[in-house]
């Protein structure tokens, strides 16, 4: 006995006819015949009593139909969610994303993927770039995006794009004027700075230091909405990437890019070893899509 023949017996059960049965199942009519011969011999009972008025259910039949309609109904049910896992009705992802990219970029790309896929599930996360290497390495996490360079073996790495400093000045300071910033004028200025494991933080100390400038700093910020405000609150010069930057209020603060750039690499993280599920590729193309256009998208 196989699924296939109780999915034969309840079709012709339901559908009061062998010839009804077949159309249902798109087979013919002899294949019909031959499947409910093959059960009633296998089960060594009488499934249907034959007449001028067609098939009619025995009691064995219709017991047999409690049961067996059953199964299949449990298994047109399981049909349906595979199809639904095709459809990533049931998949989720876990993201972590570095915060300045948390601020725009990233929802607006969740947003465009969120229009094709609506019954996606992503849990994101906002965290710093060595927390996201760490995690997508260990595989507790489906995708990083970070701006760490790691060499770690167990990870993927695929660039995105380049993302910038920017110096943040209070309305009406001097340097304010300026169309863009050289390192030397931030000779011997307070600047605001990001957090220490920051690799713009780091590229602009290699810069200044490489120029034989120097500058003091003491306020260290990893939030770039909190970088905004403590500027414009008139704390000092602010140095952060331009993503944060668009968080800055154009009436008390002004954002200029540097002569010279600095920036660095971002990258989308996965772990070699996790399984490449649909929805994780599909999510990876789409944001390697996005990447393309950045900053426009």
């Amino acid at each position: 006995m196989n699924y296939r023949q109780f999915e034969v017996f309840v079709a012709v059960i339901e559908c009061g006819s062998v010839t009804a049965a077949a159309e249902k199942l798109d087979l013919s009519q002899p294949a019909v015949s031959k499947s409910l011969k093959i059960l009633e011999n296998e089960l060594g009972v009488q499934l249907f009593l034959r007449g001028i008025k067609g098939l009619q259910a025995t009691d064995e039949g219709r017991a047999l139909y409690l049961e067996a309609s059953r199964m299949t109904d449990g298994y047109a049910h399981l049909e349906a969610f595979a199809r639904n896992l095709q459809q990533m009705e049931h998949a989720r992802l876990e993201i972590s994303c570095i915060p300045a990219l948390s601020i725009s970029w990233l929802p607006q790309a969740t947003a465009k993927f969120m229009r094709n896929y609506p019954d996606a599930t992503l849990a994101f996360r906002s965290r710093s770039s060595p927390e996201t290497v760490q995690l997508v390495a260990r595989g507790e996490l489906d995708l990083g995006i970070s701006q760490a360079r790691s060499e770690d073996a167990n990870l993927e790495k695929t660039k995105l794009f380049d993302l910038n400093a920017v110096c943040i000045l209070p309305k009406g300071h001097p340097l304010a004027a300026k169309r863009e910033i050289d390192f030397s004028d931030l000779d011997e200025c307070r600047i605001i700075t990001l957090s220490a494991p920051d690799e713009l933080q780091r590229n602009f100390e290699a810069m200044m230091l490489m120029r034989g400038y120097g500058f003091s700093s003491k306020i260290e910020i990893s939030l770039g909405a909190m970088m905004c405000k403590v500027v414009e609150a008139g704390a000092g010069i602010g140095l952060l990437d331009e993503e944060s930057a668009r968080l800055h209020d154009p009436r008390k603060s002004r954002v200029l890019r540097f002569s010279t750039p600095i920036s660095t690499p971002v990258y989308l993280l996965r772990n070699v070893h996790k399984p490449k599920t649909l929805m994780a590729n599909l999510l990876s193309e789409h944001i390697i899509s996005m990447a393309n256009s950045y900053p426009a998208g």
